[in-house]
């Protein structure tokens, strides 16, 4: 029974010494993906440096750009509004032409119809 014991136990050994082994080859493995990650992020680290530095100058060239646009809407806008009002005012002076020409243009034109009507009629009673 001892016998059996001391291979039990040898086999045991034997296990937890390849296993350990194994566990020995993966930390290797594990510590080259590390190192690679480590040097990722420092190449990453490196490289964002600059952008992170000059963000402040961009958003404060972002914000001058909008205040800008910003201004230049309110001039645009302005100047609609100034149209608008001209192109309001034009018509307005239309109505008001129209209103005080209308009525003498229509009478005047049918009193010219009216002219050519008698004239034809009279041609007319003359000839035959």
């Amino acid at each position: 029974m001892a016998t059996i014991f001391l291979i039990v136990a040898s086999v045991a050994l034997l296990a937890i010494a390849a296993a350990s082994i194994y566990s020995i080859v993966l930390m290797k493995d594990a510590k080259k993906v590390l190192n690679q990650l480590e040097s990722s992020v420092k190449e990453i680290s490196e490289t964002s440096r600059p952008l992170l530095e000059h963000s402040g100058v961009i958003a404060g060239k972002v914000r001058a750009v909008a205040e800008s646009v910003d201004g230049e809407i309110t001039s645009v806008k302005e100047a609609v509004d100034s149209l608008v009002g001209a192109v309001n005012e034009i018509v307005e002076f239309e109505k008001r032409v129209k209103s005080r020409i209308e009525d003498p243009v229509m009478d005047t034109a049918g009193f010219i119809a009216a002219l050519t009507k008698g004239a034809r009629t009279f041609l007319r009673v003359l000839k035959s």
